[in-house]
């Protein structure tokens, strides 16, 4: 698996995986998919999601366009101040701290807000009223993995 793992996120973000990129899914997919998630996450689309969390934030900052909605995957305690990996659809982000909504599969209606550390981000999805997306470099792994697999 760990020489598969360069060569999947090479497929995935790399010239050939643009081609191969598969439709965005979205913050409830995303949801779903965290929920499933291994304790480990891949280093290498952290490592870019971390590179790119920069430009994320002053996009946030400098104000989306209208309909346009940044979620972050954020390690975090949950409602149950258990750690946890939840997705969290972000309203607010001064200095260092983020302010958002934690996304939940079950309705938007049980969503909890929370404030997180910057620090505690692992991935992020800015996820535009056209179905484009930018960021959710753990999405996209976890998508092209899933159906590499569904290939053999």
């Amino acid at each position: 698996m760990r020489v598969l793992r360069p060569l999947l996120f090479f497929l995935c973000f790399g010239p050939l995986g643009a081609a191969a990129q598969p439709e965005p899914i979205g913050p409830w997919q995303l949801v779903r998919k965290v929920a499933q998630a291994p304790a480990t996450l891949p280093a290498l689309p952290l490592k870019e999601a971390h590179r790119t969390l920069g430009g994320a934030r002053q996009q946030f900052r400098q104000g989306l366009p209208a309909g346009a909605q940044l979620y972050v995957v954020a390690r975090a305690l949950n409602e149950a101040a258990t750690p946890e990996l939840l997705v969290v659809r972000v309203l607010g982000w001064q200095g260092p701290t983020l302010k958002g909504q934690i996304m939940r599969t079950e309705t938007a209606a049980q969503s909890a807000p929370i404030e997180l550390p910057e620090s505690a981000v692992q991935d992020w999805l800015l996820l535009y009223t056209t179905g484009r997306e930018e960021g959710n470099y753990l999405g996209k792994y976890w998508d092209l993995e899933e159906r590499l697999a569904g290939q053999e």
